[in-house]
């Protein structure tokens, strides 16, 4: 019995691991996004920064790849870096979460996170964090004319300066 129970198991796992069928296109770079992290805020509460009216370029990424949005199957995250520009590190930060959603007056939603890092306090001091790519599939926000982009940093404890903070984002468009 115990032997057909593993036969039935091997079997489900090869059937459940397929291959990722999907043809990358093109990618699409936001860079530049520049924020200032402000000293002796509260580490209890998280620090929320927002821009609004970012335009996506949609228009751009289109005609130079020669597409259009009708033959791309999901746009997904794939990399993103927060980098501090007076070379600071970031010792006090606990985690990241980068969200974008639709550009208006309703802040964006942990559902609508991107980007994320956190315990961010296990690893080596630097003034650049290689953020983590989410799961979601950003063709809807990206698709529009502009969105709206929040970075929200959770602290450890306060931050002891003025943090000039720049984040580079880059998503990858699917076939």
């Amino acid at each position: 019995m115990k032997q057909l129970v593993y036969i039935l198991l091997t079997v489900l796992i090869f059937a459940a691991c397929r291959r990722d069928n999907r043809e990358p296109l093109f990618d699409l770079a936001y860079p530049n996004f520049r924020f200032t992290i402000e000293a002796g805020q509260n580490p209890i509460l998280p620090g929320a920064y927002a821009i609004r009216g970012i335009a996506t370029n949609i228009g751009f990424f289109l005609t130079h790849n020669h597409t259009d949005t009708s033959s791309i199957s999901d746009m997904s995250p794939y990399t993103a870096t927060l980098r501090c520009l007076d070379g600071f590190d970031y010792v006090f930060m606990e985690g990241v979460s980068v969200r974008i959603c639709e550009d208006g007056t309703d802040a964006c939603t942990p559902a609508d996170e991107v980007f994320y890092i956190d315990q961010l306090q296990r690893y080596p001091e630097d003034d650049r964090i290689d953020l983590l790519p989410g799961l979601r599939n950003v063709k809807r926000d990206l698709s529009r004319e502009s969105y709206r982009l929040e970075i929200v940093v959770f602290f450890a404890f306060s931050p002891p300066a003025n943090y000039a903070s720049q984040l580079d984002m880059v998503f990858r468009a699917y076939r």
